[in-house]
């Protein structure tokens, strides 16, 4: 599509234009794009990024992305991009037509309406009809389908059918291990993470369903999730959509990457938590509470060397009172060292080197009192120490318990407990 398209925000069931969103082409290629406020919108409204100031007139997009990061966040990532690459591919061996190039804006246009990730929806202006109609998601009774279809599609073996059931329920998640939006029980939209046909012997879902219990239980916001069964032990996770309320309405998003104004050419790896923690404190009304959650995420990632943290592994959601963190998501633990793509505070660390009392130092930047925060981290600690039996309790076997123990290696465990001891006894 080369037009303009309405952009129109649509939480807590309330609809509103928000501005015409415009691409520009360099040949085939997305170049750049543009985006202006409606008039109305910008008396009452709230920037959907921080690349898109409440001003008049057009705004373009920065020089390191083609798309403001408000509308990379609602587009698919490499899952949902192939997804739509192999739909489009095969509407042209049918047609006999040629495949043209798909650029950035064809995957936010192509994404299913019903289950875009946030609260914007998009329609070519003038039209009543939102991008894109597809279905956007499976009944969870349909899992095995789900499977069987993302395992051939994997395989290279999918077919025309396959590429078409998934094209309608496995667009917009983000991420590039294979997923699909699901009706869950009761009518919640959710989302279920497969197994991927990489894993090896690891149970990597299992291990995320641990990781977010033991997060759950050292007071940290997670989203309602379950373990269904998936094809041979290994697992599929279902995680309720926490940028859905309870009776669908839809809730905005933004990812840390927008936030911090990455761009789709910029990876972040010179950036740090503490770079998160800045931006966190400009974004939301009472940043205290939400840095001392950030900051027992970074414990918890480090407890359990989650590696698969980079910036569009946290993100945002609206509420009532503005910007807050989303519930904790993407958080999987990890024998592989030395695989850390986000710095923890980027005067003294390197990606790939993790020191729980850097952390601790840093206190401050999280409104933490270096006692207060010496004591968290213990806290944090003693919840973590309880992963054999919470893996355990999710059905993993010994022998795979054996083979993760170097991710929940107790090093720093130990540490913050003898830091928290030396705090209490100064």
């Amino acid at each position: 599509m080369t037009g303009g398209v309405e952009v129109h925000l649509d939480e807590d069931s309330a609809l509103r234009l928000v501005g015409i969103l415009r691409p520009s082409y360099q040949g085939a290629a997305l170049a750049s794009s543009s985006f202006e406020y409606d008039a109305s919108y910008l008396t009452s409204g709230y920037a959907l990024s921080p690349d898109l100031p409440l001003k008049p007139g057009r705004l373009w997009s920065p020089d390191s992305t083609t798309l403001f990061g408000a509308f990379a966040d609602a587009s698919p990532d490499e899952w949902g991009q192939r997804i739509l690459h192999a739909a489009r591919e095969r509407a042209a061996r049918a047609s006999g037509e040629r495949l043209p190039r798909i650029s950035e804006f064809d995957y936010l246009l192509g994404v299913s309406d019903a289950t875009r990730l946030g609260a914007l929806r998009l329609r070519p202006v003038g039209s009543e009809e939102w991008l894109s109609s597809v279905d956007g998601a499976a009944d969870i009774h349909e899992l095995h389908r789900i499977l069987a279809a993302s395992r051939r599609y994997e395989a290279h073996e999918a077919t025309d059918e396959d590429i078409a059931y998934l094209n309608g329920v496995a667009t917009s998640p983000g991420g590039a291990r294979p997923k699909a939006n699901v009706m869950l029980d009761g009518g919640r939209l959710g989302l279920a993470k497969l197994p991927h046909s990489k894993d090896g012997d690891i149970d990597v879902e299992r291990w995320e369903a641990v990781a977010l219990h033991l997060a759950a239980e050292a007071g940290m916001r997670v989203p309602p999730f379950s373990i269904a069964a998936g094809e041979g032990r290994k697992a599929v996770l279902l995680l309720e959509r926490f940028d859905r309320g309870a009776d669908g309405a839809r809730r905005g998003y933004m990812s840390a990457a927008s936030a911090m104004q990455l761009g789709t050419h910029r990876t972040g790896t010179d950036l740090s938590y503490l770079d998160l923690a800045d931006s966190l404190s400009e974004l939301v009304a009472s940043p205290r509470t939400e840095l001392h959650e950030l900051f027992r995420r970074i414990a918890l990632t480090i407890f359990v060397n989650n590696v698969d943290d980079h910036w569009r592994n946290h993100g945002f959601l609206r509420s009532e009172r503005g910007w807050l963190l989303s519930p904790l998501f993407d958080v999987n633990p990890s024998v592989q060292r030395g695989l850390v793509q986000s710095r923890l505070i980027s005067d003294r660390s390197v990606p790939g080197e993790r020191d729980i009392g850097e952390l601790l130092d840093a206190a401050d930047a999280f409104e933490l009192r270096r006692p207060d925060a010496a004591r968290m981290l213990a806290s944090i600690a003693a919840v973590v120490d309880r992963w054999e039996d919470v893996a355990h309790g999710f059905g993993i076997p010994d022998a795979e318990i054996q083979a993760m123990w170097p991710a929940f290696d107790p090093t720093d465990r130990e540490r913050a407990r003898a830091y928290a001891a030396a705090s209490d006894g100064s």
